[in-house]
């Protein structure tokens, strides 16, 4: 069996597990958002565990089920796991007679807590039922056969060790010692071709719940892999972007988001927190996944932790970076322009102009200035860093278009993003654009001028030339170029690969038409990158030599796709102010249909030898294809 881990979700619930079924980290267990309830379950079979010892088969369906296999002395047993709203279901089987006891591992915990001595829960048990409380918190188990008996134990262990034995480094777990609490075990015995059923919950459910729960397990699995499917299909299969990969990636987005509270988490295990940024900027491919209400309640729910520091990096606590801000206004642009929806602005236009008032107050010199480590390349010292330039100039432009709709023209947003574009000259060196204003890097951050818009085509294909000779390898785009003489083979930000950065060089060389060098990055992001330590997902960071490193399951090293699709790789803008969609005309060897929501229409576009049809009035205007719906 594979070293790989996988995730189960559903709206900020999570199990996070090895694919061997070992619980062998302090972030493996059951999670609701940023809290730990469960720190595993355990089954034991005539006294024999099921475990990676004796695993026979795991399969990964989607980020709500998976299936686990084990060929024991005496048969075999089949666990089917399923993840809802604040419950996980486990059903356990067997192919003979047996006495089974499932031993829970509870520990209440936030997320960055370790060992507690002092650590005591309160508990109660009732038929096919229970529960133990922790300060605020219970932990709730139920089973619809069988007893529990209690027998309580206190302990500790150190369930990191098994990670690190496994190649997962100490940035997964640095193997600290983590509470034990055990309330007893369940048994039951079980005869051939029976099955027990288990609910881990973090809330209190009534027994229709329970019932419906266990009954439509199998509905609620088809259901979902049916809107998968669906979302896949509207996509498409796209030159070397295959169909199972597309809904991998749709699968994906979907499990680090919580549909009921309007927040986008930045990786499982350890970044299960609302982090802004990262959601930012990954919001515009839930556009393309016409996920329309989603985006704007996130965006109103970030825009209440707007203050005149900015938006918080995570929300809730008080970091403050740089690039936040713009992406925001960003976004908001491209939810309006998406879906016509104006009136958003009526809600946070305060918010807006308080933005916008403190990104004008960074302008410095003609720049905007950022110091200390208020980037994304957050371990790093940085001051006037390129990618702050290109994600400013590209938010100056765009609020301008939002204050027109405000009905307030305001001619100084231009100048000032004008402005930034005409100091971007200051980046530039003898074959590469800097890092920072004032030191010669050549960094991958390069990448944001041609992906958000800040420098002319001829300069695209600079910057892009530069990219693929001198930082792309052939497991992504590094961080820094290894000529530079700041590169390290084992460094975070300043050597390693980052797939989202390879994303944007995809998106960046299918702008200036280089369909072969962006094939080249989606197919390192598919074959190269995804399913390395973390199923159906692609790890934070990546080094030069391939190894997967950082955060096995990382939001924006996948979640860029679906964006990159519709907006370089097909060149679809929608504009639902104008009821049109215009499409840049196609490479004659591109074939794509797209099914789009646009003005309560479905829009079927066909892409082929060079044209553009759809099911809505075509026209060809000036090498573009315009579809209007008015």
């Amino acid at each position: 069996m594979d070293n790989k881990v996988h995730v189960l979700s559903k709206n900020g619930l999570f199990l996070f597990r090895f694919n061997d079924s070992e619980f062998g980290s302090k972030w493996c267990g059951i999670w609701k958002k940023s809290k730990k309830y469960f720190d595993y379950f355990a089954f034991r079979f005539d006294g024999e565990g099921a475990s990676s010892v004796n695993i026979k088969k795991f399969e990964y369906y989607n980020s709500q089920s998976a299936y686990l296999e084990f060929q024991l002395k005496n048969g075999v047993v089949k666990e089917s796991v399923s993840c809802f709203d604040d419950r996980v279901l486990v059903t356990i089987s067997s192919d003979f007679e047996t006495n089974l006891e499932m031993e829970p591992g509870i520990n209440i915990r936030k997320r960055n807590d370790n060992y507690s001595p002092a650590k005591r829960y309160q508990l109660k048990a009732e038929r096919g039922h229970i529960e133990a409380e922790f300060g605020s918190d219970k932990a709730y188990i139920f089973f619809d056969r069988g007893e529990f008996e209690k027998n309580e134990y206190y302990g500790l262990h150190s369930p990191g060790k098994y990670a690190i034995e496994k190649g997962f480094t100490k940035y997964l777990d640095d193997g600290a010692v983590q509470n034990k609490y055990v309330p007893g075990v369940i048994k039951a015995g079980l005869k051939p071709g029976e099955s027990i059923n288990f609910i881990f919950s973090v809330e209190d459910i009534d027994q229709e719940t329970i019932y419906k729960t266990i009954k439509n397990r199998d509905t609620y699995t088809k259901g979902y892999s049916e809107l998968l499917d669906l979302i896949a299909e509207s996509i498409g299969e796209v030159g070397v972007i295959k169909k199972e990969f597309i809904r991998s990636v749709v699968d994906a987005l979907y499990s680090y988001s919580n549909f009921n509270d309007a927040e986008v988490y930045a990786g499982f295990p350890y970044f299960n927190e609302f982090w802004a940024r990262d959601a930012l900027l990954v919001l515009p491919s839930f556009l393309s996944l016409n996920n329309f209400q989603f985006v704007k309640s996130v965006l109103l729910n970030i825009s209440k932790s707007i203050s005149k520091s900015g938006i918080p990096a995570i929300i809730g606590e008080d970091y403050f970076p740089t690039d936040a801000p713009a992406l925001f206004i960003i976004c908001l642009y491209e939810y309006i322009i998406s879906t016509g929806d104006s009136k958003i602005l009526d809600e946070i236009k305060d918010k807006l102009t308080m933005l916008l008032d403190l990104g004008k107050d960074k302008i410095l010199d003609g720049l905007v200035r950022d110091a200390g480590r208020s980037t994304w390349m957050d371990s790093r010292e940085r001051e006037f860093s390129v990618e702050i330039q290109a994600l400013w100039a590209e938010a100056f432009r765009r609020a301008a278009g939002l204050m027109k709709l405000l009905g307030s023209e305001d001619s100084e947003l231009i100048k000032t993003s004008l402005l930034i574009k005409e100091n971007l000259n200051r980046y530039k060196r003898d074959g590469y654009y800097s890092d920072q204003a004032k030191k010669d890097i050549n960094s991958a951050n390069q990448v944001f001028l041609p992906f958000y818009n800040a420098v002319d085509t001829e300069e695209d294909v600079f910057i892009v030339t530069n990219l693929s000779t001198n930082l792309l390898n052939a497991h992504g785009l590094q961080s820094v170029s290894q000529k530079d003489p700041s590169f390290d083979p084992k460094g975070y930000h300043n050597g390693a690969i980052w797939p989202f950065l390879t994303a944007m060089l995809a998106g960046s060389a299918y702008k200036i038409g280089d369909y072969g060098l962006g094939d080249r990055c989606i197919q390192v992001l598919e074959k190269d990158n995804f399913d390395l330590q973390c199923s159906s997902r692609i790890n934070e960071i990546i080094q030069p030599d391939g190894a997967p490193k950082g955060c096995p399951s990382q939001l924006w090293s996948i979640g860029l796709i679906p964006f990159i699709i519709d907006r370089f790789l097909l060149g679809i803008k929608v504009n639902a102010i104008k009821g049109e969609i215009e499409i840049r005309k196609p490479a004659d060897d591109l074939k794509a249909t797209r099914r789009l929501a646009l003005g309560g229409k479905q829009v079927k576009i066909v892409i082929g030898d060079g044209k553009v049809s759809s099911n809505q009035k075509v026209s060809e205007d000036a090498g573009k294809y315009v579809i209007r719906l008015s």
